[in-house]
């Protein structure tokens, strides 16, 4: 498909290399005209058939197209999809899609290890995610690296809902090893996913972001290479330990992991400077806290400097 020109809804789209594929389809880097403005084109291949078997299978990709412009307006980061069509002829869809640098993967192989800010910079868009998800009931099954896009500005974005639905039975093994829940890599008769199946990958892909070597797939599976001490991080280790379980009612929910290991809690927004007051300051570090046997108690506060002068 490279080199060739597409017609979606009036606009004429250049593919130029492709970027990826997948389980559920290609994608392209994709140049659009008249306005020269770059695209991701993912094409999904539809099966070949009568037109009521064109019908059928066009109606889950059309629901992951509504599913998907939901999710990205509540969501930074979930990936924004412009357009949607397919091709009768021949027998493909296309989602015109916001394009980014590089994948998760491809992102950390050029890369030495990350500081522990970046790591938790990535860590609180990974549980964004996962809550996200798991509010609107989406179990996803198959986040993984190859699925993560990293924008400019080192933000991070899902790009594949193909295997999204609600928490469901499972019939069969689908997903992604390691990085896919031992429920949906090797479910029985009696599973159902829920969104802790979610849990578990993006406690893979802290994993990886950590010792740049995906979890092996045996218990206990958070313990590190054969050839790497443990992180020097509880909170980071507490998430692996508690993430990378089998019993997936052992794990913790999306909201619960999204508050932890997300410290600095006290830090300024992004687009705002620290105050200038120090006292002010003092109080946010000591009260924003995660553990809370290390917060000052109300008595304390009340004897503070900024609760006295201000």
């Amino acid at each position: 498909m490279e080199n060739r020109t597409w017609a979606i809804h009036g606009y004429y789209y250049t593919f130029d290399k492709m970027l990826g594929s997948g389980k559920f389809g290609y994608v392209y880097q994709a140049r659009r005209y008249p306005d020269n403005k770059q695209f991701a084109v993912k094409a999904v291949p539809l099966v070949a058939g009568s037109f009521g078997d064109l019908y059928q299978n066009t109606m889950p990709i059309l629901e992951e197209f509504r599913k998907i412009r939901e999710l990205a307006a509540i969501s930074y980061h979930i990936i924004y999809v412009y357009d949607f069509g397919f091709d009768s002829e021949k027998s493909l869809a296309y989602f015109v899609m916001e394009q980014g640098q590089q994948d998760l993967k491809k992102y950390l192989s050029y890369r030495a290890l990350l500081t522990s800010a970046d790591r938790k910079s990535k860590w609180r868009q990974l549980t964004d995610i996962a809550v996200t998800l798991n509010d609107y009931r989406i179990v996803h099954g198959d986040i993984k690296p190859q699925n993560l896009i990293v924008f400019p500005g080192m933000h991070i974005k899902l790009c594949n809902l193909g295997m999204i639905k609600q928490a469901f039975p499972k019939n069969g093994p689908s997903g992604t090893p390691p990085y896919s829940a031992p429920e949906v890599i090797i479910p029985n008769s009696t599973t159902i996913l829920t969104t802790k199946a979610d849990v578990w990958s993006l406690g893979a892909i802290l994993y990886l972001i950590t010792y740049r070597i995906a979890p092996h797939f045996g218990e206990p599976y958070y313990r590190p290479p054969s050839n790497q001490y443990p992180s020097r991080d509880p909170d980071l280790n507490d998430i692996l330990q508690r993430t990378l379980v089998f019993n997936p009612n052992k794990r913790p929910t999306p909201s619960w992991i999204a508050p932890h290991f997300g410290e600095p809690y006290y830090r300024p927004p992004t687009n705002q400077y620290p105050s200038r007051d120090p006292d002010l300051n003092d109080i946010l570090q000591r009260t924003l806290v995660f553990n809370p046997n290390k917060r000052p108690t109300p008595s304390w506060l009340a004897k503070h400097r900024y609760t006295k002068t201000h």
